[in-house]
């Protein structure tokens, strides 16, 4: 079992951060919502192959990713529609197209799989590129545990993405009204994986502790962190610059 700990490195880590990548760590080889734990650990180790694939560099060079014809270095556990999603949205999901989502969709995919498959990417990627802003190797990947997928599919429809989505009024109601914990209104990137909410829930933990839970974000008058409000959205920005994250 891989134990997560930051401690003895020059830089403290608040214990909040750390249990936070615990839990999600944990989380990550246990059967999710429509994935086993065997395909998440397969999902979470295809997202660091692909920096490694030949097709999405030469990809992500070109003037368009879909100008560039060959076969992605996989580890050849996933099927190839499950590669192509992992592989695009890590190395170049800025210049994705409704075209090439609705391809993997008559290719088999569904969109329950592709959201949780994002869930898992989003989560990886974010405690990896922690890792390596500390200069510390990225953690083992945990077991893959047993059980099955509990499919637990809430009232979705596809108005807002190209994915079915959950607004907060539809959730009222049902058994996923603790998505939005009663609220009216919710950003519509919160509202993005709602068609898993585990993933929703798992991903925004992470939120919360290393940027900011809600309540905190327009509180100008009060600092949470050792940088203030103004410095946390410069690099939330330069970051989002860099990574074409323009939603």
């Amino acid at each position: 079992m891989t134990e997560i700990s930051y401690d003895g490195l020059p830089w403290p880590v608040r214990e909040d951060v750390t249990d936070a990548h615990r839990r999600q760590w944990a989380r990550l080889g246990q059967s999710g919502t429509w994935l086993t734990g065997a395909e998440r650990i397969a999902v979470a180790a295809e997202a660091r192959q692909a920096m490694n694939c030949n097709l999405c560099a030469e990809s992500k060079a070109a003037l368009s990713p879909f100008a560039v014809d060959g076969t992605h270095d996989d580890l050849g556990v996933l099927d190839s529609v499950m590669v192509e999603q992992v592989h695009r949205i890590r190395t170049d999901p800025g210049r994705l197209t409704r075209a090439w989502f609705d391809d993997l969709m008559a290719q088999g995919h569904t969109a329950e799989r592709y959201v949780e498959t994002v869930g898992v990417v989003a989560d990886v990627v974010a405690i990896d590129t922690f890792c390596r802003g500390l200069g510390v190797a990225p953690w083992p990947l945990p077991a893959a545990e047993t059980g099955r997928p509990s499919r637990q599919r809430p009232p979705a429809e596809a108005t807002l993405a190209w994915v079915p989505t959950l607004g907060p009024e539809d959730a009222l109601g049902t058994e996923f009204e603790w998505l939005y914990n009663g609220r009216p209104k919710a950003a519509h990137i919160y509202q993005a994986m709602s068609l898993v909410p585990q993933e929703v829930k798992g991903f925004f933990d992470l939120v919360v502790n290393q940027y900011l839970p809600p309540q905190a974000m327009f509180d100008f008058a009060n600092e949470y962190r050792a940088i203030n409000h103004a410095q946390i959205e410069l690099v939330a920005g330069r970051v989002s610059a860099l990574n074409q994250c323009v939603y």
